[in-house]
């Protein structure tokens, strides 16, 4: 399968649901109050926004102004919806971007945030790259993919081989912050409720379905296979590996 192909796919199968990737909003809440040094009503870039429940969850607790952007026109029109519905327009405005080509001048915001996302330039990318949109002393909250044990079991290790060969523990990713100019606050874990109930629950009932809609489609099959066999080695191995979230400060 090409890669558009299963990006087109993979949109499908996430379309309308309430988390395109793994969170909870206990776990943004925390990360946000961490931020302990921020305006009253902070200007905050969301990278890779999705359909954007954590945007919503930064716009009513940090009462300042959010831009979300992503690359998915579905998602975007999704969290236009959830904007409008939840009557913060005024406060998030939501543009379509590329996260290695982001259109914002320097020292732009207070705090970028992003879940899930930074992986796909590379942590280390986004930690670069990211740096200059933050005003002096300004806040980075990630989270990414992280070995939380040595030694994982074969079978973990093969999965996250082909999905992010990348990934690595979380003291090489706080070594990386620190040698690219960030002071770190605070890091800590996604709770495991975080794969299982917030994101995998409601797409193991989505599953179905979309294997009924596409059942001739071999395509379709295969990510659907790809899915169930996801959840169900993270569901396996969850002392090994995870979330973890990065709340980090810019060092001038």
């Amino acid at each position: 399968m090409d890669e558009a192909r299963f990006v087109e796919l993979l949109v499908e199968l996430h379309k309308g649901l309430p988390r395109l990737g793994p969170g909870n909003a206990e776990s943004t809440l925390r990360a946000l109050n961490l931020c302990v040094h921020l305006p009253d009503a902070p200007d905050v870039l969301d990278i890779g926004c999705g359909s954007g429940v954590q945007t919503l969850i930064l716009a009513r607790a940090a009462k300042g102004c959010i831009t979300a952007i992503d690359l998915i026109p579905e998602f975007l029109v999704q969290l236009k919806a959830f904007v409008s519905k939840a009557g913060l327009q005024q406060r998030v405005r939501v543009c379509q971007a590329d996260m290695n080509n982001l259109p914002f001048a320097d020292a732009t915001f207070d705090l970028v945030w992003s879940e899930g996302a930074a992986y796909i330039m590379g942590i280390d990318n986004a930690l670069a790259a990211w740096r200059r949109l933050l005003r002096p002393r300004g806040y980075l909250v990630v989270s990414e993919a992280c070995w939380f044990k040595p030694d994982p079991p074969e079978e973990l290790k093969a999965f996250w081989a082909e999905g992010y060969p990348a990934m690595r523990g979380i003291v090489p990713n706080l070594d990386a912050a620190r040698r690219l100019g960030w002071e770190t606050i605070a890091n800590f874990h996604l709770p495991t409720e975080g794969w299982t109930v917030d994101y995998y629950r409601p797409l193991k009932i989505r599953l179905p379905g979309f294997r009924e809609a596409y059942a001739g489609d071999s395509d379709a099959q295969e990510l659907a296979d790809m899915t169930e066999y996801e959840m169900s080695i993270i569901e396996r191995y969850p002392d090994f590996c995870g979330y973890e979230f990065f709340i980090l400060r810019r060092g001038d």
